[in-house]
């Protein structure tokens, strides 16, 4: 029984550091920007839609989730986080700052930004939006960094 217990833990201390679990998130800048999301219809791809934000004169959409792990040191700051609105949730609380945007420390030109959900679910995990201007470039992608191959990024 003991040996079952401390296997069971053992497989939940992996689970949390190949997620990112457990890692401090930078808090919000006093600053901090509350995105406002919008919409790009992809007329290439039937019409499909995706989730943008804006920052710094740049329009970021959806392009991976986390490989890997990710670790405190590849998190630059929180610069803000998603206003919850009719786009971006099903839950509509203005109040609510959980939603974080992140810059990363490997990536000087943002072409990436993180969004993390800092609430309590215990299997959050990272997702990442790339600017469109990157299109069909040949950048730099951090390694934890996995395409979910969106037609738009092809």
């Amino acid at each position: 029984m003991k040996n079952k217990i401390l296997g069971i833990l053992l497989m939940g201390v992996l689970v949390l550091s190949l997620t990112g679990c457990g890692i401090k998130y930078p808090d919000l800048e006093k600053d901090a920007i509350g995105f406002q999301t919008g919409n790009y219809i992809d007329e290439n791809d039937d019409g499909a839609g995706y989730l943008t934000i804006e920052y710094n004169g740049r329009t970021y959409m959806p392009y991976g989730t986390l490989k890997g792990s990710l670790k405190e040191k590849d998190i630059d700051k929180c610069i803000g986080y998603i206003i919850q609105n009719e786009n971006s949730s099903s839950i509509i609380d203005k109040d609510n700052k959980d939603t974080r945007i992140y810059t990363l420390i490997d990536d000087k030109e943002n072409n990436f930004l993180m969004e993390y959900y800092i609430g309590t679910d215990l299997m959050n995990q990272p997702s990442f939006y790339r600017s469109i201007d990157t299109k069909n470039k040949d950048i730099n992608i951090p390694k934890f960094i996995d395409s979910l191959d969106y037609n738009y990024w092809k």
